[in-house]
């Protein structure tokens, strides 16, 4: 019944140290602005059984992976039920709130959020029966295996637990500190206190918490997702991308394909997307890839990446093969976000970018205004130029560009090594190291939007700071006492 993943790394509590050392015991989630180890949840929050319906449930499930696929019988009436089903009936029956149980699920096996779950994640959903130390083996654990027997344990030992707590002194109780994980915890009401006993350490609670804060809570603002992170609105639709450590709503689909389309977005609530954007606001991206643009002074621009390229003659437009006419006339307010580039002229070979193949070698350029860029393995054409036409070169064609820097993976992508189990997320073109599975749920990454490149490309990004799950605020103070 306890969370069964090792202790966190012994710099993570000491900035768990430092972020919890000024929380008031017993405050309440509408005052703490963070995660208050003391109270996590509410005990009328988690005794709300109808805090989402069946048709939330599902519709719920359908927005974050493929659990309305997984069929299983409930071990209460033996009836074959799907998820949605199970975990309605199982919040019902035990007054428990359903979220808690989704939160729960994702807490131990990540199988919310995941597009085909293991068997072994499912049969283990809500960790249910396994401790510290304990054999999946065991006549305990083997009695609760199983995808809906774990729901329904999940959800009915948190009800046993607050209808009995108090006559058992081996389980945590309210009021009563203890020492988990080197920090002093106090649980400040019933409900804490059961999530610590079912999970007796603190990084597993402050999982549990993050998730919630994503899905159902406020809590999505203090996360400073990093720049490049593609987020998308599960009500609405909406895509809007982090850049500049500023939310950049993303105004239209032509936007998305031309300039994103290699990047897995983190879904979020309608709530938590309202809020990252109130965080930190910044300008729409409006213009997709490739835009020919002209301001209020009569400059004409090529919109390429994030560069606006002058573009000088008529002749330019007979190179690029743009027609006058494409022109889209805006202020220069609107495009001031785009790095002023170099002018396109009319000699340049490849001005719009191509990618290029040594007919002898095999090797792939990205050849752009005269310079060819290496491309050093096929995980960067799949994320950088997937569908993109190559066109064939001779080794003395090729020689007439100019050798280049190698291309790098873009921003907002998690990426590995074969060999390596360590997942890093790009930002501005470091490899930020991400410590911990905590971590990479509490983002709401998928483990399959990571990409595994050569050590060669990892190379490529020199390592940044390690992806915490704390605010920016609470990183430079962090950074200040020399953690």
């Amino acid at each position: 019944m306890t969370d069964h993943k090792k202790p966190p790394r012994k710099t993570w509590l000491i900035v768990f140290l430092l972020i919890t050392a000024s929380l008031v015991p017993g405050q309440t989630p509408a005052v703490a602005a963070h995660f208050n180890p003391n109270y996590i949840i509410s005990d009328s929050e988690m005794r709300d059984a109808n805090a989402m319906s069946f048709g939330d449930i599902y519709s719920f499930l359908g927005q974050r992976g493929s659990l309305n696929n997984q069929f299983d019988i409930d071990p209460a009436d033996g009836l074959l039920k799907g998820t949605a089903q199970l975990v309605d009936d199982a919040a019902k029956r035990y007054s428990i709130n359903p979220k808690y149980v989704l939160v729960l699920m994702q807490k131990e096996s990540g199988v919310i959020e995941s597009t085909a779950p293991t068997a072994k994640r499912l049969e283990w959903a809500t960790g249910y029966a396994l401790c510290d130390g304990c054999y999946k083996s065991s006549d305990l654990a083997q009695k609760y295996k199983g995808f809906s027997k774990q729901i329904d344990a999940g959800a009915g030992w948190m009800d046993w637990y607050l209808t009995n707590a108090t006559n058992f002194s081996y389980l945590k109780q309210p009021g009563i500190t203890y020492a988990l994980s080197g920090t002093q915890i106090t649980p400040a009401n019933l409900a804490t206190a059961g999530l610590y006993s079912y999970t007796p350490h603190l990084h597993g609670n402050q999982l549990f918490w993050n998730i919630w804060q994503r899905w159902f809570g406020e809590g999505a603002a203090d996360i400073r997702f990093p720049d490049g992170t593609l987020l998308t609105n599960v009500t609405t639709g909406e895509f809007a991308v982090i850049q500049g450590s500023q939310f950049r709503l993303i105004t239209n689909l032509s936007v998305l394909e031309s300039r994103f389309r290699y990047l897995t977005p983190i879904e979020l609530s309608n709530n938590d997307f309202q809020t990252v954007s109130q965080a930190n606001p910044g300008q729409p991206i409006a213009f997709a890839d490739l835009t020919l643009v002209r301001d209020e002074t009569g400059a004409i621009f090529l919109l390429s990446g994030n560069e606006r390229r002058p573009i000088e003659s008529q002749e330019t437009f007979r190179l690029i093969g743009f027609n006058p006419e494409e022109i889209e006339d805006v202020l220069a307010a609107d495009i001031e976000d785009y790095e002023l580039g170099l002018p396109i002229m009319p000699e340049e070979s490849y001005p719009l970018g191509q990618l290029v193949q040594d007919n002898i070698s095999g090797a792939v350029f990205w050849v752009n205004s005269g310079v060819r860029h290496p491309i050093w393995d096929k995980s960067i054409l799949g994320v950088r130029f997937s569908g993109q036409p190559i066109v064939q070169a001779t080794p003395n064609q090729l020689e007439l560009f100019i050798i280049g820097e190698p291309v790098t993976i873009p921003d907002g992508t998690l990426i590995k090594a074969p060999d390596d189990p360590t997942v890093y997320v790009v930002e501005l073109g470091r490899r930020r190291p991400i410590p911990s599975e905590e971590v990479f749920l509490g983002y709401g990454y998928r483990w399959t939007s990571i990409v595994t490149c050569s050590p060669g490309v990892l190379a490529l990004h020199p390592i940044g700071d390690a992806l915490l799950l704390i605010s920016e605020d609470e990183q430079v103070t962090a950074a200040a006492v020399g953690l």
